[in-house]
């Protein structure tokens, strides 16, 4: 740990998060930084997540509550957000010191915006866990296009060829989803923090998931709905296929999950097939983590990957996944918690 905060010597520090499990890795990897007055914390989720996040770990003194739509489409032709994120920037910069920047997603335009308007370099650029797509080489699409985007807002930035982890400007990761296989990237610096993340999730989920009845399940949703991969009876139908499978495999309490990018479109559809709410806006890793939850239900996200990693499914006895056709990278969300499901003799269903 003394190795690591040594890098933010003398450095305004600007963490840039959207979810609590985002906000939970680079808490389990600099927490000590956190209470310090040059520590930044740009949050681009609901203010009233942020304020579940106090409740969990320790929040950073100065923090900044953006609520936006942070997706290329969305911003790029949003000026008057734009404005706001150039003017918060502004605030952070008073200060003489250098600025170091960690994120969870260094790719697209509101990522290359916060780099300009904080004036970071490539070396000051720390990256951290977003989820499976990290472990995939995504080409960026459109690059001549962003560029034009880029210069109209200000800035001079022409699009990286690959995205996130693969792209070569940035060489620092802090990883708990497979670090090994990152490693093969040219250059990088890897850091594992698998076990300070584990910690941390182990002992969050101790004090405040209170789960009573054995062979329980958590039901993670996703943002189907919101990102036009299916209607709403569609997206419906999917997740009532999903509770059903569960209560095949008899399971008693089903908790729900919700994706922090989903809106509140299906609230009253998940309470009356019965999901149990308690914890809906609480990271799902910290209910996988609870000693009495044996299902998993998810969209193939990185909370199987991420729970393996941290020693959380030895308990479990089953898994079911679910997709939509459009989704991407389908194929090989599929592959990877095959085999991490494989290896540790878990039922896998995939509707």
């Amino acid at each position: 740990m003394k190795d690591r905060l040594t890098f933010f010597d003398n450095a305004t520090v600007v963490l840039d998060a959207r979810s609590i499990t985002q906000l939970l890795y680079m808490y389990s990897a600099i927490g000590e930084l956190f209470p310090k007055k040059n520590t930044n914390l740009l949050w681009k989720g609901k203010e009233s997540d942020l304020f579940l996040a106090a409740k969990l770990m320790p929040a950073p003194r100065a923090c900044y509550v953006l609520d936006i739509d942070s997706k290329d489409k969305s911003l790029m032709f949003d000026f008057k957000t734009v404005t706001k994120i150039k003017n918060t920037c502004k605030l952070i910069k008073q200060s003489k010191s250098n600025i170091k920047l960690c994120t969870s997603f260094a790719s697209g335009f509101y990522f290359e915006l916060l780099k300009s308007s904080l004036s970071v370099s490539n070396e000051d650029i720390v990256q951290f866990d977003d989820g499976l797509i990290n472990e995939i080489i995504v080409p960026n699409k459109h690059r001549y296009f962003k560029f034009i985007i880029n210069l109209l807002h200000g800035f001079f930035c022409f699009t990286p060829r690959y995205k996130l982890f693969s792209d070569k400007r940035f060489k620092i990761i802090y990883s708990s989803i497979n670090p090994n296989n990152i490693i093969s990237i040219e250059n990088k610096q890897i850091v594992d923090i698998s076990e300070d993340v584990a910690k941390n999730i182990y002992q969050i989920s101790l004090k405040n998931i209170n789960i009573e009845n054995a062979k329980s399940a958590i039901l993670m949703t996703s943002h189907f709905v919101e990102s036009g991969r299916m209607t709403q009876s569609e997206y419906q139908e999917l997740i009532r296929n999903v509770y059903s499978k569960l209560k095949e495999l008899d399971v008693k309490d089903v908790y729900l999950s919700k994706h922090p990018a989903e809106k509140h479109s299906n609230d009253n559809f998940y309470n009356e097939i019965g999901l149990i709410l308690t914890y809906q806006d609480y990271p799902s890793e910290l209910l996988v983590a609870n000693k009495h939850i044996s299902y998993i239900a998810n969209p193939l996200n990185s909370t199987i990957m991420m729970s393996y990693y941290c020693k959380q499914l030895k308990k479990i006895n089953g898994v079911v996944s679910y997709y939509t056709h459009n989704s991407p990278f389908i194929d090989e969300r599929i592959k990877m918690i095959d085999e991490v499901l494989s290896s540790q003799r878990i039922k896998h269903y995939v509707l």
